[in-house]
């Protein structure tokens, strides 16, 4: 009997089974083992007994990238059973045995099972996930959250927060993990035993708005303050406390974490449309020449547009809307699901509280002139419903054209970038939307005044996180009145609200 004993992730056992397959170790010859360490640490293999391995085994042979994916979904699933029922549905599938990726047998209904129950367990931690702001004065992270999923998802769906927030610091603690960015990279640790008695932390240990009484996350809290941070200022010990798997390098290549802790994420994402079906992929060309022809084309009207993929699954595009002459002009992301079947921009949850801004910033919405930087809706299916997904840097250069021709002919005095992709599609940069809140910024004949995007508030919390964010959505939109009108050319602040 071979005894394997691993960190439980999918790419510890990836390994080793490459490793058990190469030797011929047939599953009932091995026996699968979780350490306790952390993600950072790997196993080691016991020694072989006789006869469990095949001296004279061939190599294995390639596995299909669609079945390597499966195994890593369905790796997220807890059960006590779960590395050698993976290995043995990989040493099917390496002996021609396709049945194991179909519902029709045992073992591939099994599998299938585990898949859809940690997928809809993902898509319920994208949906019901709520980050709090900390106390910049509590240093990173900037944004905190609890969750307790049932399955080993953390790792698996990390990535998803990562790219959608952008440089923000944040950390998802959990019962057995938590998940850590720092605007750069990712990384992921774990506990076997986690703490469940809440602790006393004293009565300044653990000040400001990141206290949720909860004891786990305080640890993990305080973990990520004493371990993760200090490591970036020394590119040798944050590489010897990181797999390699968990670096994202810049461009250049280059590893010095000061340079990784400035490079934008979104430059560096998977630039296939998550929401194309897969019958329609092979008309999705990536290579860069294709692009460009693509780039280059001038569709006859918006609704003929197919400079990028997400025409397919929206039921419109969604024009701005406003008068001619507008002197103001805000700019969003793109549609929601309500935009897209209405065709008008900012009808659904987020154009309600952008209603109650405007309101509160004394403009009237018939004014001013609303659009956003992508067209169309890109999303994915959650059930019956579609989420929203954040348009992709190509997606955001090819509606450009629009925006751009928006620009020219309502000529505003004045744009309002809510939110940080609206902000990058009107310079042409990646700005970080953190560093201009409160100011102008003067481009190609425009004066945009950046802030938040309304959808924001829906993600907060906390009520005076949340009342905060709002003052300075008004704010920005004061400021952008009292420009048009001519009143103003520095920053006003306006006095603190209640609501």
């Amino acid at each position: 009997m071979k005894c394997v004993t691993i960190d439980p992730s999918f790419a510890a056992w990836r390994t080793e089974a490459r490793t058990l397959l190469m030797e011929g170790a047939q599953p009932a010859h091995v026996q699968w083992r979780e350490t306790d360490a952390s993600a950072t640490v790997f196993g080691s293999i016991c020694p072989p007994a006789p006869g469990s391995v095949d001296p004279n085994a061939k190599k294995p042979v390639r596995v299909a990238r669609e079945f390597l994916a499966m195994l890593e979904t369905a790796a997220c699933y807890r059960a006590p059973d779960r590395w050698p029922f993976l290995y043995k549905a990989l040493w099917r599938w390496t002996q021609g045995d396709r049945a194991i990726a179909s519902a029709d047998d045992a073992d591939g209904l099994r599998l299938r099972r585990m898949i859809e129950s940690v997928e809809a367990e993902e898509r319920e931690m994208r949906n019901k996930l709520r980050f709090r702001h900390r106390d910049s004065s509590l240093g990173p992270p900037e944004f905190i959250s609890w969750f307790e999923p049932v399955h080993d998802l953390l790792e698996h769906a990390a990535m998803h927060f990562a790219t959608r927030m952008g440089n923000a610091t944040w950390m998802i603690a959990t019962p057995h993990g938590a998940a850590f960015w720092d605007g750069a990279l990712l990384r992921v640790d774990r506990t076997s035993e986690p703490e469940e008695k809440p602790m006393d932390f004293g009565d300044t240990a653990m000040s400001g708005e990141a206290v949720s009484g909860d004891a786990i996350e305080a640890l993990w809290l305080a973990y990520y303050e004493s371990t993760f941070a200090p490591a970036q200022a020394n590119a040798a010990e944050m590489a010897s406390h990181m797999p390699v798997r968990y670096w994202k390098s810049p461009a250049n290549a280059r590893t010095d974490p000061a340079l990784i802790s400035r490079a934008d994420p979104y430059s560096r994402r998977d630039r296939h449309p998550r929401n194309v079906p897969p019958e329609m992929d092979v008309t999705i060309n990536t290579d860069l020449e294709p692009i460009k022809g693509t780039l280059l084309t001038e569709p006859p009207s918006l609704d003929a547009c197919r400079r990028c993929a997400l025409w397919r699954n929206a039921t419109q595009p969604v024009p701005g809307v406003g008068p001619a002459d507008a002197r103001v002009m805000l700019v969003g992301e793109q549609p929601g699901d309500q935009e897209d079947r209405e065709g008008q921009p900012f009808v659904g949850p987020a154009g309600k509280l952008l209603d109650e801004v405007l309101a509160e910033a004394a403009l009237v919405r018939e004014s001013l002139y609303l659009t956003n930087a992508v067209k169309h809706f890109k999303w994915e299916a959650h059930g019956e419903e579609r989420a929203h997904l954040a348009p992709a840097q190509r997606e955001r250069e090819a509606c450009r054209y629009w925006l751009e021709e928006e620009l020219r002919r309502i000529a505003p005095k004045v744009v309002v970038a809510l939110g940080a992709t609206a902000l990058k599609a009107l310079t042409g940069h990646r700005t970080a939307l953190s560093e201009y809140l409160g100011k102008t910024i003067e481009h190609k004949g425009h004066i945009i005044v950046p802030t938040y995007h309304p959808s924001y508030l829906m993600r907060l919390t906390d009520d005076k996180v949340r009342e905060e964010v709002f003052g300075t959505i008004v704010e920005a939109l004061v400021f952008a009145r009292q420009i048009a009108d001519g009143t103003a050319t520095i920053r006003t602040p306006v006095a603190n609200r209640t609501r």
